[in-house]
């Protein structure tokens, strides 16, 4: 799997007509009610300045607490200060000197209107207290508010659960790319189902999901090494699959190619009947096909070097 540089979060330190007398006639043209992606332009604006926002409440230096404290007040909304202040606690309280450089990897937007966005972001965080310095990376949904010229963050979700969306209805203009956006987030929640759900009991039938939902070099790869996963399958033991709910944002639609950002948590039991969780922050590459969206690559988020 190909590493993906993007965006992360929190350390581990916290009916297309209407009938009317019987004819059926083509619904007006409207503007589609999720503005995400229907203008690139305006949407790699926003995440811009959700991003400037993200980095900045989600970096810390206890040597410079005002400086800190004034980000909060220009980025935040209050009940989100109040959200950030318990998953900063032990930062903030820390008897120690600390450093922490939060920085995005990836992110994208699940929904957008004109002063509204709801933003799927991935966050690479370095802490750096006594000498020692720790990595990770997180998940975050982020929902803000546009004031003037700034987004404010007003809700913060680490480890989020999708929302649903609502689909876009049949139009012309502007919802035509809506909707193609948004059979893309579909296409790429249907691949993400079958790629990490794994059935030790049933070998074939994971395999011949895999194969359902890919194209391109991803279906390549699985035919070329089918023997050998298939023996990983049912040698393995770990069963795995889908947690209700993912996360899922298109980043960006190119002819009939696309990719969407995924945060996922997979149920995972071992061999030896141990249950727990995974998460996975996940790019997928999509080709849309006459049958529909697949899988063409999948990679995992990384951190930053």
């Amino acid at each position: 799997m190909r590493r993906w540089a993007g965006f992360v979060v929190l350390l581990a330190l916290a009916g297309c007509t209407t009938t009317v007398s019987g004819a059926a006639r083509p619904e007006p043209e409207t503007p589609p009610s999720n503005l995400a992606l229907v203008n690139p332009a305006r949407t790699a604006s926003v995440l811009t300045a959700v991003k400037t926002a993200t980095e900045a409440v989600f970096s810390y230096d206890s040597t410079a607490a005002p400086a800190y404290d004034k980000a909060l007040a220009d980025n935040l909304s209050p009940g989100a200060r109040e959200e950030l202040a318990k998953l900063f606690a032990e930062i903030r309280n820390s008897a120690e000197p600390i450093k922490l450089v939060t920085r995005v990897i990836v992110s994208a937007a699940v929904e957008q209107t004109a002063d509204k966005a709801q933003v799927l972001t991935v966050l690479d965080q370095s802490s750096t207290r006594a000498g020692a310095t720790t990595k990770g990376i997180a998940s975050v949904l982020l929902t803000t508010a546009r004031e003037g010229e700034r987004w404010r963050i007003g809700e913060i979700k680490v480890n989020p659960a999708g929302a649903g969306v609502p689909a876009e209805k049949p139009g012309a203009g502007d919802r035509v790319i809506a909707r193609i956006r948004d059979s893309a987030r579909d296409g790429a929640l249907r691949a993400a189902d079958a790629l990490l759900t794994v059935n030790p009991a049933d070998p074939e039938g994971t395999y011949a999901r895999y194969e359902s939902v890919s194209t391109g070099q991803l279906l390549a790869q699985f035919q070329q090494d089918k023997a050998a996963r298939l023996d990983r399958i049912r040698t393995g033991g770990a069963k795995s699959a889908l947690a209700p709910n993912p996360a899922a944002a298109v980043m960006e639609i190119v002819d009939d190619k696309a990719s969407v950002l995924l945060y996922a948590a997979t149920d995972v039991t071992d061999a030896a009947g141990q249950a727990s969780k995974k998460y996975l922050p996940l790019v997928l590459r999509l080709q849309r096909l006459p049958e529909g969206w697949k899988a063409a690559g999948i990679e995992s988020v990384q951190p930053l070097p």
